[in-house]
């Protein structure tokens, strides 16, 4: 099992002018937020301490006006680790703007690199 949250958030950390955290946002008046969960994190290969862990983040944006920017950028921090974007949808709420985006790779837990 690889834990890739502590990269993860420090990745999207690194995105200006937004709070980041790995729970559902507590207080929708320190907008824009990021939050991101780790889905799934399984041995694809079913052995007993197997070099390989595939893995799923969910990285929601919560923003008062616009997520579009923040999407891209979550992208690009995302993709420059090796996760792919699997799902990316707008969710209907009348009182804030949300995107929820789902990304995997499979992790090499000896070398950290991530594969498709």
């Amino acid at each position: 099992m690889y834990d890739v949250k502590p990269e993860v958030n420090t990745l999207l950390s690194s995105i200006p002018g937004v709070t980041v955290s790995d729970a559902y946002p507590k207080d929708f008046t320190q907008l824009p937020h990021i939050s991101f969960y780790e889905n799934a994190n399984n041995d694809p290969l079913k052995i007993k301490a197997g070099p390989l862990s595939d893995i799923a983040i969910q990285v929601d944006i919560w923003h008062n006006r616009s997520t579009g920017a923040l999407a891209a950028a979550v992208e690009a921090k995302m993709g420059s680790i090796g996760f792919r974007r699997e799902f990316s949808a707008d969710v209907p709420d009348p009182n804030v703007k949300h995107k929820t985006m789902r990304y995997r790779g499979v992790v090499d837990t000896r070398t950290g690199l991530v594969y498709q």
